[in-house]
């Protein structure tokens, strides 16, 4: 009798003990640092902060990557350089695996950035030791020239920005509906190639370009909101409190721009999360769902892309000559393959693509996103 007690008192303990050993094989992802080796971690987006907000992992691992939206607000959520901007409901929970290099990037939410929300997510080698402090040979001139070149560029097409921005209103508030439907996917080509300057800024970039469903109806408003109007409603009239605000907006950021200090890895990263937001959700036709001229972002986030490349080119040619000549190339690649689709007004209508056609884009630009992702290593995370 004896040793039947001591043989149940034996299996109840193993049982007991089971479910602590198949946890302690998960690893745990809620202690806010998350250490190298560790295959999944979950980041909480809580009303106004993340948890946890600083996470390391195993660089150049794959990882999945979970965020939890646990506020009770919409998250616009991105860790720029890896998971490029995705919004979340109340209660809603997206995964991606991503292979982060030996390197920090920003954790940030679009919308509540301002108020501190945003981190780290740091990709760390326990064998190889990290140097990302900017050495003298790497924080040299032509980087300097790189980031003012850059910094020039966005300054340039956001004035043109705002150019457009009040032509478009000002063919709205006189009637003309074929007028502003023509200057629709124009004006917002200029946004689109400095889309991840924007998005810097707060409110901004939410105010301008928000999609229906990202954020609450009564808060929406921007391009997006008028595109509806005029393609869905067929009307010009009731907007001007639409076209009043976007046009502020689009003021404001061209006056944030101003003084502002650009950091090279932001730079790359921001070209980065372009090229991933556009292969991943944005050729899929949800941006301009109601005008169908989503080749025109398409191909304007494709061309801010590859400025922000060339403006480091002269840097690249001599740092890593090999990976230069392959992103120069991975650009082409998308190029040639837009093409076919160009017309001599602009891009085709894009509810006319197939999905062979949507899928070979989508391809051409992963390609170069990837590619594009290598150069922040060698960049110094300092603003200019």
């Amino acid at each position: 009798m004896m040793l039947v007690k001591q043989r149940m008192l034996l299996l109840i303990l193993l049982l007991c003990g089971l479910p602590l050993v198949l946890l302690a094989a998960c690893g745990s992802t809620s202690d806010g640092n998350k250490t190298g080796g560790k295959n999944a971690v979950t980041i909480n987006a809580y009303d106004n902060y993340f948890d946890p907000k600083t996470i390391n992992v195993t660089a150049n691992q794959p990882v999945e990557v979970t965020f939890v939206n646990k506020g009770t607000n919409v998250h616009i959520v991105e860790i720029k350089g890896l998971i490029a901007e995705t919004t979340m409901q109340p209660g809603e929970k997206k995964s991606f695996t991503i292979t982060p290099q030996q390197r920090s990037y920003k954790l940030y939410d679009e919308l509540y950035v301002s108020k501190g929300m945003e981190g780290a997510f740091t990709g760390t080698d326990k064998v190889t030791s990290s140097n990302n402090a900017p050495s003298g040979n790497v924080q040299n001139a032509k980087i300097k020239n790189a980031v003012e070149t850059y910094r020039q560029y966005v300054i340039q097409q956001t004035d043109a920005l705002v150019t457009s921005t009040q032509q478009f209103n000002d063919a709205i508030n006189a009637g003309d509906l074929n007028k502003a439907k023509v200057l629709y996917a124009p004006t917002r080509e200029y946004y689109e190639r400095i889309e991840p300057i924007a998005s810097s800024f707060g409110n901004l970039d939410p105010g301008i370009d928000a999609r229906e469903g990202d954020v609450p109806d009564e808060q929406w408003t921007g391009f997006h909101r008028i595109e509806k109007a005029l393609w869905v409603d067929g009307k010009t009239t009731g907007l001007k409190t639409y076209t009043d605000q976007l046009l502020k907006n689009v003021k404001d950021l061209r006056q944030n721009l101003d003084g502002i200090k650009l950091v090279p890895t932001d730079i790359i990263d921001g070209a980065v999360s372009l090229l991933s937001e556009a292969s991943h959700t944005k050729i899929t036709g949800e941006e301009d769902r109601y005008s169908h001229t989503d080749l025109y972002d398409l191909a304007a986030n494709v061309e801010g892309s590859q400025v922000a490349f060339n403006s480091f080119k002269d840097y690249l040619s001599e740092k890593n000559p090999g990976l230069q000549q392959d992103i120069a190339g991975k650009f082409q690649k998308v190029q040639d393959v837009l093409k076919p689709f160009r017309t001599d007004k602009g891009f085709m209508d894009y509810a006319t693509l197939k999905d062979g056609d949507k899928r070979a884009i989508a391809q051409s630009i992963d390609d170069a996103g990837e590619s594009l992702s290598k150069v922040a290593v060698s960049l110094p995370q300092t603003a200019n």
